[in-house]
């Protein structure tokens, strides 16, 4: 991972550095393996990698390589090593636990037939099953039921392109039934109805009939009947969902597809009756003509110099425990533990997790160090606050982004060779200055590409190139249809980035309408399928095509 020359200097460093009192006197957490992994990259022997790395909660990969290339334990080289070998090195590897190891379908895929057959019979499933080495060599795979649960592994795991070279292809109703059946059958109506390049397996998955499925599933199968038609399935689908479901927006959403299908009012009306504020809910406010009205923008405040900012993330934690236990019985001693200032986030925090779902929280916390961003770009910016933090400064994710804004440590390190605030260690992210200031950055680089708020949402939680090969990769993603965009918003195949995008859109509306300068949300949709106007790519694209057609 590269690094600016300060930030390097200065976590390698004893006097900016972690050190091990720091990392011994904080409670196992989430925080706690964050100073552990900046602690791992300094300057450190291995006596001290050892102390560190025993007390990380809830061990990953990244932790144990970067600790095994600390350690002198031979056992942990010895992993680290297997686990990374290459798929050329696969018949070569003489140590049964080590290719076990190191074996994966994905990389299974590159070697040859007999290769595949001498590694399944001198493994044996003496480590775990490995027969779906033998089914790689199949002529053809969901053609009959013999040997689906080894199929299904394949599907799931030995990549895309395999996927598309094997599995596209419709199939009989007596492997569709015997899918169904299947424990894998959730994984394989995902990875199959998100991937606009899994066609005819889509075609078949249409077909599917109601049974008894989780509430995703069911909600992708109806998404998938909606686009072949199948509009029967559909609904039955969403009803079904619709009384699974537990989170209002998931009901919400199952609501509104209801009453996209069927245009039946009584839908509608219900949906504008939910308590939530998501995009769906307020689709169906602005179609009836109805106002959101069960949020908060401002709550008193006295000074209060002990109040908690949220900032210290050791802090921000022992509290957050205490909050999600709150009543609304026990929350007055809460809020006067957060009632300065500095702490009209904190305070709104408490306020929205004890009376959820009837209240939402959409105060102008840290308003003083956005002063240069005009009331677009404000809105913009509070709409993507609220949804990676809740206006919590000190919080840590689990891939360690920082702060308000969410800047994952290759970010800091990125802008901090540029920005003129020079953080001097990674927890000065959690300061809400440095992270707004670095975040106006970053969007400065998407807004300039990505012209409709939820292109930028997604640009910022999963990248600006991902974005961008979502809307040029030949798929038709966004593109006007009957059901579109909300189709294609439906069957993004990152679960938590078209989540996200959905949650900061709402959000973006909220703020418009806050700061002064409402924007009808059916606008943004329309926008959205309109590529001259919603993204520099598609724009550029069609000018040749313009240029064309007004020369005939």
């Amino acid at each position: 991972m590269k690094r600016s020359l300060l930030l390097s200097f200065l976590l390698a460093t004893s006097s900016w550095g972690i050190t091990l009192a720091e990392i011994n006197d904080k409670p196992a957490s989430r925080q706690k393996n964050f100073l552990i992994w900046q602690f791992l990259h300094q300057d450190i022997n291995a006596s001290q990698a050892s102390e560190a790395f025993y007390q990380v909660e809830n061990v990953n990969d990244r932790f144990l390589f970067d600790y095994s290339a600390k350690t002198d334990e031979t056992d942990i080289k010895y992993t680290t090593d297997c686990m990374q070998k290459k798929a050329c090195d696969l018949p070569f590897i003489e140590q049964d636990d080590c290719l076990m190891l190191a074996l994966t379908p994905y990389k299974a895929v590159a070697l040859k037939n007999e290769e595949r057959e001498t590694i399944s019979v001198r493994l044996n499933n003496r480590f775990g099953n490995t027969q779906w080495l033998k089914a790689l060599n199949q002529e053809s795979f969901y053609s009959s039921i013999d040997n689906l649960h080894n199929e299904n592994t394949l599907f799931r795991l030995a990549g895309t392109q395999f996927r598309y070279d094997h599995f596209n292809h419709t199939v009989t109703p007596e492997v569709l039934n015997a899918l169904t059946q299947s424990s894998a059958f959730s994984q394989i109506v995902f990875l199959a109805v998100t991937d606009p390049k899994m066609d005819q397996l889509q075609q078949s998955l249409a077909m599917v009939n109601v049974g008894n499925f989780d509430p995703k599933t069911e909600f992708f199968l109806a998404m998938n009947a909606i686009k072949y038609g199948n509009m029967a399935n559909a609904l039955e689908y969403l009803k079904s969902a619709k009384g699974h479901y537990y989170a209002p927006i998931d009901k919400d959403k199952c609501l509104f597809w209801l009453y996209k299908i069927t245009q039946d009012n009584t839908y509608l009306t219900e949906l504008s009756q939910s308590l939530d504020i998501n995009m769906y809910v307020l689709y169906a406010r602005e179609l009836l003509g109805l106002p959101t009205e069960n949020y908060f923008t401002t709550l008193p405040t006295t000074p209060n110099q002990k109040s908690i900012t949220g900032i210290d993330p050791f802090e921000w934690r022992a509290f957050s425990q205490e909050i999600m236990s709150s009543t609304p019985e026990t929350i007055t001693p809460l809020i006067d533990r957060c009632d300065g200032e500095d702490s009209i986030a904190i305070q709104g925090y408490v306020l929205e997790r004890t009376y959820e779902p009837y209240i939402h929280n959409f105060t102008h916390a840290y308003d003083q160090y956005m002063t240069s961003l005009n009331n677009d770009q404000k809105a913009l910016m509070y709409a993507l606050m609220r949804q990676e933090t809740r206006f919590i400064p000190g919080l840590i994710s689990r891939s360690f982004a920082l702060g308000l804004m969410q800047i994952m440590p290759f970010n800091v390190d990125t802008i901090s060779k540029v920005h003129p605030l020079k953080p001097t260690k990674y927890f000065d992210m959690l300061k809400p200055e440095y992270s707004i200031a670095y975040s106006i950055s970053h969007l400065k680089h998407l807004t300039d590409k990505y012209y409709n708020p939820i292109l930028v949402a997604y640009g910022y939680n999963a990248g600006f190139g991902s974005t961008k090969r979502l809307l040029t990769d030949g798929s038709g993603r966004f593109l006007p249809g009957t059901y579109e965009p909300f189709l294609s918003m439906e069957l993004m195949g990152n679960d938590e980035n078209r989540e996200y995008g959905k949650k900061v859109l709402a959000n973006y509306v909220m703020y418009k309408k806050i700061l002064g300068e409402e924007v009808k949300i059916t606008s943004l949709f329309d926008n959205l399928v309109q590529p001259s106007q919603s993204d520099y790519f598609r724009a550029e694209a069609l000018k040749p095509l313009l240029v064309q057609s007004q020369i005939e």
